[in-house]
């Protein structure tokens, strides 16, 4: 999964200069393009005044969550494995010989230390930050709100910052693109600070040409505010605004790539489903970000707004929506609890 930029590991690059491909691959504030617009399920809530999107690790909550209890688990239990067969040796004569007996030892040591160390940063990032690090763009002030991992609140002017196609790499996810923001030295060519306004999942370059498309008249056209409240008026908002969402919402969020393709949320039912679960416990055990006073007073809300739209105003969730991928977690998250009770036991015959 594509967790770049979120951690202090993998924080993005600051403190040196634009590179050429960020220069020619920039999308220019007062510049649209002919590229259907899309949301991606990005907008928490949206008036005439601002709109408020989820950041671009959002998307795939729940991942390292379950992630670092398997792999926590796993290494306290190879490291418990080996101390056993150190402390009480059965017919092997290797393990009784000092050397073996301490080389062994250590190997435990180092096995728990070193996954636990993993794991617990995993943990640590996904089930004890914040549910999600909101972004407030607001048309009327423009200034750009970005909710920092720390809890503190970046604001920055929407005309400063230099918007780019940003390019992220992992073993897992490959390469993958969202759409960087830099915050500039008065230099105007080192970057201070980077975060993303948006993001796909999975990153696809294509889809943030896509996603300016939507998010650009917003901020730039006289009419933005309609054609943004048009466009969201297809889609959903998500729950996010002052509250966790819920373990509907999280099965939902988790499935929602595959719903064009069903019979994928089954073949994937077994990672999905586990995503899912990770991703409530991680939403569970969040906390709630809340913007500053300051903040909420300059993004005020107009009683008699007529373009103002938040998660309640969006449709009940369907069949495909949530009480397919619902079967699709209970057969997953069963199938993989079965396998495991099944090898443990086959352990203690």
């Amino acid at each position: 999964m594509d967790y770049a930029g979120l951690g202090k590991r993998n924080h993005y690059a600051v403190k040196c200069p634009l590179t050429e491909a960020e220069r020619a691959a920039r999308y220019d504030q007062k510049k649209s393009n002919n590229a259907d617009p899309m949301d991606f399920l990005s907008v928490i809530k949206l008036n005439s005044h601002y709109i408020d999107l989820v950041d671009r690790w959002y998307p795939i909550r729940g991942f390292w969550a379950w992630l670092s209890i398997i792999t926590g688990s796993l290494s306290l239990i190879g490291a418990g494995a080996l101390i056993y067969a150190i402390v009480f040796p059965l017919r092997d004569p290797m393990v009784s010989e000092t050397g073996s007996a301490f080389f062994l030892f250590f190997l435990a040591i180092v096995l728990l230390l070193f996954a636990w160390a993993g794991a617990w940063y995993a943990f640590k990032v996904e089930c004890l930050g914040y549910t999600h690090y909101p972004i407030r763009l607001n048309r009327k002030t423009r200034q750009v709100h970005f909710f920092r991992q720390n809890g503190t609140v970046l604001t920055v002017p929407w005309d400063s910052l230099f918007l780019t196609l940003g390019e992220s790499k992992s073993p897992l996810s490959g390469t993958t693109y969202d759409l960087r923001a830099h915050v500039l030295e008065e230099d105007g060519k080192t970057v201070r600070e980077s975060f993303s306004l948006g993001y796909t999942f999975p990153g696809k370059k294509d889809s943030m040409d896509k996603f300016w498309a939507f998010l650009q008249p917003y901020m730039e056209e006289a009419d933005g505010v309609e054609r943004t409240y048009q466009e969201l008026r297809k889609s959903l908002l998500m729950p996010l605004d002052s509250r966790r969402e819920g373990w509907r919402w999280s099965i939902f969020r988790t499935f929602a790539p595959g719903l064009h393709h069903p019979w994928t949320m089954f073949l994937l039912c077994i990672p999905l489903g586990l995503n899912a679960v990770g991703r409530m416990l991680a939403m569970s055990t969040s906390k709630i970000p809340q913007w500053p006073e300051e903040v909420e007073r300059a993004n005020p809300v107009e009683a008699d707004d007529p373009y103002v739209l938040t998660w309640r105003d969006n449709g009940p969730l369907g069949w495909w929506e949530l009480y397919w991928p619902l079967i699709c977690t209970v057969v997953g998250v069963g199938f993989f609890v079965g396998v495991i009770a099944w090898v443990v036991s086959g352990l203690w015959r």
